[in-house]
């Protein structure tokens, strides 16, 4: 095919809520299984030999990324072109990796390393063919209840029926050029992006559901490293 399809890596970002005794720096350089948890991330992208190059966006000052070893180095580039949100990482990522506005886009959370091989081939089959931008996600399999503060305390409002609701994950993937004038246009106009699919919904589009698996959760509490470790 003509277009090319890249991964982007938005790792400006501190962890705050996976932080644990003796390891202070961003949660995406603690190590799992002795390597980074950054590096793993950046493999399973690798895995699918279709992608041309794995972009990274990191803060200015990170001074973490030089000691990561990274596979396959030649299709790994590391920008310092960490914003003050992960859009803004993205965007200004996406903008630095020079790509052009019809080749795609595979962004990913440095926090999910565990993202299995057919999952990513599956998300690329599926966006490929329909030629559509997608989103890698699960069904909510529990019973979902909407909380509200009474005196303190959490308590439950309501039940949410489930159906039709999935738990987004990623990567999720675009036409470069769709994914940049989305998140222009969500920033010029103050919108709040959660992730790259919240930024196309709001310009219009209707991106699609692929089924992920819980592997790719992502490391979020000090906890997780260990379930990721067993995984992995």
């Amino acid at each position: 095919m003509d277009e090319k399809i890249i991964a982007l890596i938005p790792a400006g970002g501190i962890g705050a809520r996976a932080q644990v005794g003796g390891h202070s720096g961003p949660k995406q350089y603690r190590a799992i299984s002795g390597v980074p948890m950054l590096v793993h991330t950046v493999r399973a992208l690798l895995n699918h030999g279709d992608i041309s190059q794995v972009h990274i966006g990191v803060a200015p000052n990170d001074a973490y990324i030089t000691d990561c070893v990274m596979p396959e180095s030649s299709r790994v580039s590391i920008h310092r072109s960490g914003g003050a949100s992960r859009a803004d990482t993205v965007l200004n990522t996406l903008l630095a990796s020079k790509a052009a506005d019809n080749d795609w886009v595979l962004v990913h959370d440095a926090a999910r390393p565990g993202l299995r091989a057919d999952s990513l081939a599956a998300l690329v089959k599926t966006c490929l063919l329909h030629d559509r931008g997608g989103i890698l996600a699960t069904p909510v399999p529990d019973t979902v209840k909407r909380a509200v503060v009474d005196n303190g305390l959490d308590v439950i409002e309501s039940t949410v029926p489930r159906d039709g609701l999935w738990l987004a994950q990623t990567p999720q993937m675009f036409r470069v050029g769709m994914l940049r004038d989305a998140l222009l246009k969500a920033k010029a106009q103050g919108f709040e992006v959660t992730d790259e699919a919240s930024a196309m919904e709001y310009c219009g589009y209707s991106p699609l559901l692929v089924k992920g698996s819980p592997e790719n959760m992502k490391v979020t509490w000090p906890g997780d490293f260990d379930m990721m470790a067993h995984w992995l």
